[in-house]
């Protein structure tokens, strides 16, 4: 099977520091994979890189076979990639529909599918429901908690068509348990129905371990291990890794 998302060689400093080096890492279509490591391992740089938030000063990302390392960050949304932020970016003073709405819009606005309106507020009422913020949809964004800002970022990343690849950034921290599990069914049901490959960086690993059958581990900006959670946990470099040697 080919990987969907393809990354080789994959390198990123900030001045002295380097953050991603030489990273190698692949995911076939329709899988959930967790990406995870000590603070200041790389992941977070490593989802703004294949995003298109940061560009890096070497290697290369594909997606589905095409280089996508120097396309800009709707660019590479427009080919189906999704992403959410650990600190919300939400237009506040919009409310939550409207929110959900953007990306659809945006892409008619730039010539894209042209869906019509009532199948786009359709669509964007079913991804509210799915997230349990039905109810919500006429309040502005501002008003949400933390969780739910979390639940509506995920609900306008679905928004997307086609949607291929969903980047999450630490998308269970600090969110209350009912919450949490919402974000968890919601994963589980897009990536059943509609096939949407997950990359999805936290440090919950009992959550993680629920949701990935496989996971990354980086540390120092380099891939270190890969493999189901049992695989991972007894190998020494992730203990020394997490432990220190």
């Amino acid at each position: 099977m080919t990987a969907l998302l393809e990354i080789r060689g994959l390198a990123k400093r900030f001045g002295g520091v380097i953050a991603v080096n030489g990273l190698d890492l692949s995911l076939e279509p329709g899988e959930v994979r967790g990406l995870i490591g000590p603070n200041g391992s790389g992941k977070t740089t490593t989802i703004n890189l294949i995003s298109g938030l940061y560009r890096p000063e070497g290697g290369e990302i594909r997606l589905g076979g095409e280089r996508i390392e120097r396309l800009r960050p709707h660019e590479i949304a427009r080919r189906g990639v999704a992403r959410t932020f650990q600190i919300s970016k939400l237009f506040s003073n919009m409310t939550v529909l409207e929110n959900v709405l953007v990306p659809a819009l945006a892409e008619r606005d730039r010539g894209g599918a042209r869906r019509e309106l009532p199948e786009l507020h359709d669509r964007a009422r079913h991804l509210l429901d799915l997230v349990l913020l039905g109810r919500h949809r006429d309040a502005l964004a501002k008003e949400l908690s933390g969780g739910q800002s979390m639940l509506l970022q995920i609900a306008r990343g679905l928004m997307l068509r086609p949607i291929r690849l969903f980047l999450m950034d630490e998308p269970f921290a600090g969110v209350h348990p009912t919450i949490k599990d919402t974000i968890m069914e919601t994963i589980l049901e897009a990536n059943r129905r509609e096939g949407v490959t997950f990359l999805i960086v936290s440090h919950e690993m009992a959550t993680l371990r629920r949701l990935a059958s496989r996971v990354s581990v980086m540390h120092e900006g380099r891939l270190i291990a890969e493999g189901s959670f049992e695989t991972v946990a007894n190998q020494p470099a992730v203990l020394e890794a997490y432990l220190g040697a």
